[in-house]
């Protein structure tokens, strides 16, 4: 299978894919490696769209690791409310923070093994903050690119982190920046976890799907 013709397409037909949420939301906080990092952590189980107003209502009052810290975990939950397990979230950006400015004095590291030691942050959001903040070659992968790359069969594997170490074998540098960006308005748009978009496919001749 020829990745790099199949990335090619698709990255072509991105923007008419994007969802409005993604691409019509505005930041009302300044876009730093701590606010991008929040905001990945906000991401889990919610919405583009909830993610997007939780980020704002949060990093528009607080947008530093001290400001944060400064915080009780019952104003961070209030600003957060609407996103997916929004307590737990808010306990995690508190220790997150306390963290950061205890073990990095308030620097968002740059690489994936500091990153995933702090709370809260998973080799998914680590790798998020890495290629969006830092511009480092690096592919995040959820459950949108694990789910199209099984059914290609690139990969053969049972979960994220699974198809996350087959593809560091797999990709060069090159084509990991803005894979999980294009495969993830793929599987938003045409190719959905249960009915995908077959017949308008513009991939439909490259790969042999399994649905």
């Amino acid at each position: 299978m020829k990745i790099a013709k199949i990335l090619e397409v698709l990255q072509t037909e991105l923007p008419n894919w994007e969802v409005p949420a993604a691409k019509g939301c505005a930041y009302a906080y300044e876009r730093t490696p701590y606010t991008i990092l929040i905001s990945v952590m906000l991401s889990y189980k919610t919405k583009d769209e909830i993610t997007c107003k939780a980020a704002n209502r949060l990093l528009s009052f607080a947008n530093t690791p001290q400001k944060i810290a400064a915080l009780s975990v019952e104003t961070i939950a209030d600003r957060i409310k609407g996103v997916g397990f929004y307590n737990q979230k808010a306990r995690q950006i508190k220790r997150m923070s306390l963290e950061l400015l205890d073990r990095f004095g308030g620097v968002v590291p740059s690489t994936l093994e500091e990153l995933t030691s702090l709370p809260g942050v998973g080799v998914k959001a680590a790798k998020i903050v890495l290629e969006k903040a830092y511009d480092q070659p690096v592919v995040a992968v959820d459950s949108h690119v694990h789910r199209i790359l099984n059914r290609w069969g690139v990969v053969h594997t049972r979960n994220a982190l699974q198809t996350d170490r087959e593809l560091e074998k797999l990709l060069p540098d090159e084509m990991k920046r803005g894979f999980n960006r294009t495969l993830v308005a793929f599987g938003q748009a045409i190719c959905k976890p249960l009915k995908p978009d077959c017949e308008v496919c513009p991939i439909k001749d490259l790969v042999e799907c399994s649905t």
